[in-house]
């Protein structure tokens, strides 16, 4: 061979060559995947040892368990039988209302082979295949058994007079006046062994039954007919005996190595053995090394094979023009770019790095601002999502909570009653769910907002205990309540954010005691260097007697989706919104407990006390006019026939005139052709929504532009209810609809006409004017 191929062959494959390198790294690095195999051969035949011993466990304790199940339904069949006349009252002469009654025990019951019926001297009166013909069970052991306990009894395997089939026998005595009249037996057959051995899906399994003296009482399959032999001298039976339960490994009659799982059974006294074959589960271990081995191979010699192909190909070539680049850089040549497009990724990542910095950091820009706008979509995504959720939730719900309330109104049984009233208590809480969703999202969204305005903290304390007092006395619950005389008065707040936070509280404390009290403590102090008659801090304490908490759960209970016990109910949403809506007001909240000795949660708000010209003296609430008690005459629009058969319902029977259109296009026509005090209008509706429709109204010349025109609508996000206010609704009721509150804002907003008053062809007279109502929100359900 010429020097020249020679000297570079050896320059190729020197220690210091970058080739002979990365041959020497792939070789080495198949060391470890090669001890990989073998360790994970290994691992793979102790699994699969393993799996087969715990299948075979299985299968043991679930022959046990079959076996007992089996005595079980044989009893309860015994206990029905013997309740039968044709069988109390069958004698030796007249079988045949007791033969026609036993016969199809077999086919209703697979897992016997036959129901016999005897008197107390043991002579079988009828079974399953006709008359007695003369057999006798007096001699058998657990006939004798039955006579003397007086109770059921449960046989050893014994060879049936008939079957001739291994069976075990259920017996129990019919009495009548203190004797015993009449002896009955169902006959449990051990073909459902077979079962077992499909599981097992191996030709050489075997699963056998051992009586308490090692003979073989059942054996599937047994191909060398050893039923009835005693097998008890070999060692691994030997262990199977003396042992409760276990596990061996060791060579079985035939003389196959087979891995043994045995269960004792002391209803019968015997043992239940499933043995599985070992010599599967070593060829298919070996099988699989050998192919790990083999794939192993392939990919050693397709990895150098691709290392030196790629080496010559991309590597050493981009090796030298990365060198020379990077040297013209360092001489000066600040103009030199590198051209690597063609070069392998890594390659051209170095190659372009000081090419695309500025790019960069232009393209990061840009990926921020995209990011940004990302999230923004985001938000609204979930905001729109929400909406619809619970639009689409509230409009059946609609229906359900109303006509649940209408049923109860009715006259009705008890139990009806209750059905009733848990189909609407239902409902309420699945719009519980819905609204703590909601105000969840509000909060994370920092898009809830309080109100202040007065209100008196006693009367709030004592109504939110009042509220759960009926589910507290149902449980047997002592509820008390305890309020200082620095709490009681009014004070400035958020009141329907504080009765959210109380009646979780209480509702949890509830919910969670089984047994004992539930107190809440409300106490008011001055804060600590504020002036005389300053802002107080007011600590809300609810303390029970109930399962109590394990400190390892206290810490992720205020967090959202968690719960304490998932059979008590519950979104995990509650005290997750109770310490946002705390911490919104400026407060705090915190908790102390102990597992089986009860729980104490408590939080504090800042509160200013309410001067005597924030709140108004009873009866000084300004009046929109004397409501009308009923026979109003009001427009109905909605698409819905449910919701519309509802809302009519409910207004009928309050004593007001309804007439109902389907959409927002017909709801206008009828305003121009009918005088109506009042329009109630849903929103989503189909050839015209409710928005458009109000728009379209208030475009009306005269009084029929200021018709009162309430929002009937599922949607009750802040964006819903604004747009319905800004389309020239008066107020906006949500969905499910209370009755209360409709009939409430009905008598707002359509005042009574003096009985001189007409209705003129212009409609309804002006409700407009400075006692006119303002636009507002009906508080929701």
């Amino acid at each position: 061979m010429p020097a020249g191929p020679m000297s570079r062959l050896l320059r190729a494959f020197s220690p210091r060559s970058l080739r002979a390198r990365l041959m020497g790294v792939v070789l080495a690095s198949l060391a470890l995947p090669l001890a990989g195999a073998l360790y994970l051969a290994d691992q793979q035949l102790d699994d699969h040892i393993g799996a087969a011993r715990e299948l075979a466990l299985h299968l043991a304790d679930d022959g046990v368990q079959r076996q007992h199940d089996l005595i079980g339904e044989a009893r309860n069949l015994l206990g029905v039988l013997s309740l039968v006349p044709a069988i109390r009252n069958a004698t030796p002469t007249d079988t045949d209302a007791c033969v026609a009654t036993l016969a199809p025990m077999p086919r209703q019951h697979r897992w016997t082979t036959g129901v016999w019926l005897s008197d107390a001297d043991g002579n079988i009166i009828c079974d399953t295949t006709g008359p007695g013909a003369g057999i006798s069970l007096k001699e058998r052991e657990y006939f004798q058994r039955v006579l003397e306990t007086r109770n059921w009894v449960v046989s050893e395997f014994i060879v049936g007079k008939r079957s001739l089939k291994p069976l075990l026998i259920v017996a129990s005595p019919i009495i009548e006046d203190g004797r015993i009249v009449r002896v009955m037996g169902v006959a449990v057959d051990l073909t459902w062994l077979t079962d077992l051995v499909k599981v097992l899906k191996q030709p050489d399994a075997r699963v056998m039954v051992l009586d308490r003296t090692g003979v073989i009482v059942a054996r599937q399959p047994d191909p060398e007919g050893w039923l009835n032999r005693n097998i008890g001298q070999m060692p691994h039976v030997r262990r199977m005996l003396t042992e409760k339960d276990g596990t061996l490994d060791a060579e079985s009659a035939d003389g196959r190595d087979r891995l043994w799982a045995f269960r004792h059974s002391d209803e019968t006294d015997t043992v239940f053995a499933v043995g599985m074959p070992t010599s599967p589960i070593l060829a298919e271990a070996r099988r699989d090394l050998w192919q790990s081995l083999g794939l192993l191979a392939i990919a050693a010699l397709v990895s150098v094979t691709a290392l030196w192909v790629l080496l010559r190909a991309s590597v050493l070539r981009w090796v030298w023009e990365l060198g020379s680049a990077a040297t013209r850089i360092g001489d000066g040549g600040t103009g030199t770019v590198i051209e690597a497009d063609r070069a392998p990724h890594e390659f051209r990542v170095v190659s372009h790095a000081f090419n695309n910095m500025s790019r960069r950091l232009k393209q990061r820009e840009q990926e921020l601002r995209s990011a940004m706008e990302e999230a923004r979509a985001g938000s609204r995504a979930k905001e729109e999502f929400l909406a619809t959720m619970s639009h689409e939730i509230r409009t059946p719900m609609n229906g359900v909570i109303g006509f649940a309330e209408m049923l109860l109104e009715t006259p009705l049984t008890a139990e009806q009653r209750r059905y009733a009233s848990q189909v609407r208590d239902a409902g309420r809480s699945l719009l519980t769910v819905i609204n703590d969703v909601l105000d969840l999202s509000k909060l994370e969204a920092g898009r809830l907002d309080l109100v202040s305005v007065p209100f008196r903290l006693d009367d709030l304390a004592d109504r939110c205990v009042a509220i759960v007092r009926l589910a507290a006395e149902q449980k047997g619950l002592e509820l008390q309540t305890g309020i200082s005389a620095t709490a009681r008065g009014f004070v400035m707040g958020d009141p329907d954010r504080l009765r959210q936070i109380l009646l979780n509280l209480l509702s949890n404390a509830v919910k969670f005691t089984d047994r004992g009290s539930v107190r809440l403590t409300v106490k008011a102090t001055e804060e600590d260097g504020a002036k005389p008659g300053g802002r107080r801090i007011c600590t809300f304490t609810v303390t029970d007697t109930g399962i109590g908490i394990a400190p390892d759960r206290q810490r992720d209970l205020f967090q959202r989706f968690t719960q304490l016990e998932r059979g008590r109910g519950g979104t995990g949403l509650g005290l997750a919104i109770c310490r946002r809506l705390v911490e919104l007001m400026g407060g705090e909240i915190g908790m102390e407990s102990q597992v089986g000795g009860g729980s104490s949660f408590w939080f504090s708000l800042p509160l200013l006390p309410a001067g005597s010209a924030a709140v108004q003296p009873d009866g000084a609430t300004p009046s929109a006019g004397e409501p009308r008690g009923a026979g109003a005459r009001i427009l109905l629009a909605e698409d819905l026939a449910m919701n519309r058969d509802l809302a009519v319902t409910m207004l009928t029977k309050a004593g007001h005139h309804v007439d109902a259109v389907e959409d927002g296009a017909a709801a206008l026509a009828a305003v121009q052709e009918h005088a109506y005090d009042l329009v109630l209008m849903d929103v989503q509706m189909p050839v015209m929504d409710g928005l458009e429709a109000t728009r379209r109204i208030r475009a009306l010349p005269g009084a029929l532009g200021r018709i009162p025109i309430l929002a009937l609508s599922a949607g009750v996000m802040q964006v819903e209810v604004e747009r319905c206010l800004q389309a020239g609704m008066n107020a906006h009721l949500a969905k499910p609809l209370d009755k209360a509150k409709l009939l409430a804002a009905i008598g707002r907003w359509a005042p009574v006409a003096s009985p001189e008053e007409g209705r003129g062809d212009g409609g309804p007279e002006p409700d407009g004017g400075d006692d006119a109502p303002s636009p507002q929100l009906i508080a929701h359900s």
